[in-house]
């Protein structure tokens, strides 16, 4: 199932024609443009320590009324603690040529910083608004800005990369990288132009896009991404993806000593628990559950750890504050474990580049278990990882890791057993059991977990009322609290004038209530065009039994005819059989997609694989 028609629900798309993708028609040309950035310019002076002074620049036409808004505010962001802005010129330059300086009232600064001498406690990233006086259409906005980098993430590091839609109008895009020649850099660059020169002891690396004419990005879906798909650049410093595990690890492995106090709570936790694999379980579900997830991850200012005291004390901190303190506990106990950093976005190849903006997490490896844990996410159960950092590339310091993350386990399932009697009013009662377990038991807890019980006790009744129709129920389940990817739920409802008796006519077979995986949410992406990115998929299976009974006064013409099929991707299997007034109806769905990512040729094949599923729900009971 792909992660598109997992948010698909239970909505059936009832048209089909789905194509294997064929060349790519070439992208239409963007005519009603807002504004257009005249100019876009970095210039980057490195340091051999890594401080860095940063200068940019933009100059941004104003095409259209309804974009003033968007192009009269400026906002700049720098750590407070690591950077310092300088706003070297600010103005509206108006089409007769002249110049409006921002005036100071302009300005709006947002600071981050803590009480009197006190560090910020989540973020030091200060937030600088300033806005251009009387911009029209014709107009023009300018800045200059400097930021200079004092405190640089690594010493002696530099990296830096960037890419440039081809969806936004740029007449000429300039960026300048000069640094000491004894600093050794890796760089790439895709759809830009390059040059590269020495100037005495420095190397200055250029990079140059012209994209005036701008092209309408048809993409909806960016589950994936594959850095290199629009005109862009990665330069470094770091002499491989490695090395930025290791400086980093080097900044984090002082935080995670085992003092008294960590060496006492990791016994507490563990009070009572003898095998290792329990042990580790109670340590990450601690920490899971009991450490709140907040502040930066790795960022500016934000590669070393807090001190565990004050995370243990606050039950709050970031990722890598969570893995550190793991860490800790695990040693307390005698269990080795590492800190590894991981992309937790849409990035599944990392650049040959090794850029530090290319890892934005910090998990655990325990390897005497094999076993990654992500403890930021406090629903992820012992032993899995959340979908955001499964099949992803690991840079560790040590080594032995695996170089990636495990993909999904495909354990995927739900089974949905629903009884339906259908009144001679039209009214319908019945009764519903779903189970479910895997990635689908895991998000239909959730589902309920985010329910109070004064919602839960109407959840029945909004859900039909949705639907517009009038109708009522009681719900049970298992405990949403418990951290389990299994999960099942049983309900009774009635709802009113459901079917219009006395006629002819017909009526479809599905959910009445709601669930994760219904078996019409797989063919939810049937009439979509035919895929041409790389997107999030996985493995499942989900099955749906109903058991109809159906009034006297209601004569049936016809009932659906039952299809199986089984493929390398998708097997599927349809009954229908009736028993006097009774209906019986059987369907099952398994998707053998890979994980975690498929090619937009794989999601075609499995689009076209699921046309006869699509023609099977499409079929109805006909009466009178």
């Amino acid at each position: 199932m792909t992660d598109w028609m997992q948010r698909a629900g239970a909505i059936c798309a009832l048209a089909m024609g789905v194509a294997l993708p064929a060349a790519a028609a070439a992208p239409r040309v963007a005519t009603d443009l807002p504004a257009r950035i005249e100019l876009y310019s970095e210039h980057h002076v490195v340091a051999e320590d890594g401080t860095e002074v940063s200068t940019f620049r933009r100059v941004t036409r104003l095409l259209k009324a309804d974009a003033a808004d968007g192009v009269r505010t400026e906002e700049i962001s720098h750590s407070a603690s690591a950077q310092r802005l300088e706003i070297v010129d600010a103005f509206t330059r108006k089409a007769d040529g002249r110049k409006l300086k921002v005036p100071k009232n302009n300005y709006q600064l947002r600071t981050a910083s803590g009480r009197s001498d006190g560090a910020a406690l989540f973020s030091d990233w200060n937030e600088t608004t300033l806005m251009f006086p009387d911009l029209q259409v014709g107009d023009a906005t300018e800045i200059t800005y400097r930021i200079v980098t004092k405190q640089p993430l690594f010493p002696g590091r530099f990296s830096r990369y960037n890419e440039f839609s081809r969806s936004h109008p740029f007449e000429r895009v300039t960026i300048t990288v000069d640094a000491p020649q004894a600093m050794k850099l890796q760089h790439a660059n895709w759809h830009m132009d390059f040059s590269e020169k020495r100037v005495g002891k420095r190397q200055v690396l250029s990079w140059t896009l012209k994209n005036p004419e701008p092209t309408i990005n048809e993409r909806r879906d960016f589950g994936v991404y594959e850095l290199g798909t629009e005109p862009g650049y990665a330069v470094s410093s770091f002499e491989g993806a490695r090395e930025i595990a290791q400086r980093y690890v080097e900044r984090a492995s002082p935080k995670a000593a085992v003092t008294p106090r960590v060496q006492a709570l990791a016994d507490d936790i563990t009070r009572g628990v003898e095998s290792q694999r329990a042990q580790v379980q109670a340590l990450y579900d601690w920490v899971a559950v009991e450490i709140g997830y907040a502040g930066n991850c790795v960022g500016i200012g934000a590669v070393v750890p807090r001190d565990l005291a004050f995370v243990i004390d606050n039950r709050m901190g970031d990722c890598k504050d969570h893995a550190t303190l793991l860490q800790a506990l695990l040693a307390a106990k005698g269990i080795a474990s590492e800190q590894v950093l991981v992309n937790a976005g849409n990035l599944y190849k990392l650049p040959a580049v090794p850029v530090l903006s290319m890892v934005n997490h910090v998990i655990n490896y325990v390897p005497s278990l094999g076993l990654f844990l992500d403890s930021t996410d406090s629903d992820a159960p012992f032993g899995q990882l959340p979908v955001q950092v499964q099949d992803k590339p690991v840079l560790a310091a040590a080594d032995g890791v695996p170089a990636r993350t495990p993909a999904d386990d495909g354990r995927a399932r739900q089974k949905m057993v629903a009884r339906y009697e259908i009144a001679a009013d039209g009214s319908v009662k019945g009764q519903v059991e779903v189970q479910a377990q895997g990635r689908f038991g895991q998000q239909l807890r959730l589902g309920f977990k985010s329910l109070n019980k004064d919602r839960l006790d109407t959840a029945v009744k909004t859900h039909f009322e949705r639907m517009r129709l009038q109708g009522e129920g009681s719900l049970k389940s298992s405990d949403p609290k418990l951290r389990s990817d299994e999960f099942d739920y049983q309900a009774d409802f009635s709802v009113k004038q459901v079917f219009r008796l006395g006629a002819a006519g017909a009526f479809g077979i599905g959910p009445m209530l709601f669930s994760t995986a219904p078996v019409g949410a797989y063919v939810g992406g049937v009439n979509q065009p035919a895929p041409l990115h790389s997107s999030v998929c996985m493995s499942s299976h989900s099955e749906e039994h109903y058991e109809i009974t159906l009034p006297e006064n209601m004569q049936v013409l016809s009932v659906p005819e039952g299809v199986a099929f089984n493929g390398p991707l998708v097997s599927y299997e349809s009954q229908y059989r009736r028993e006097g007034r009774v209906l019986h109806v059987s369907r099952r769905i398994t998707d053998r997609m890979p994980a975690n990512v498929c090619s937009p040729e794989l999601q075609a094949t499995y689009l076209e694989a699921l046309k006869p599923v699509l023609d099977d729900l499409r079929q109805q009971v006909l009466y009178k």
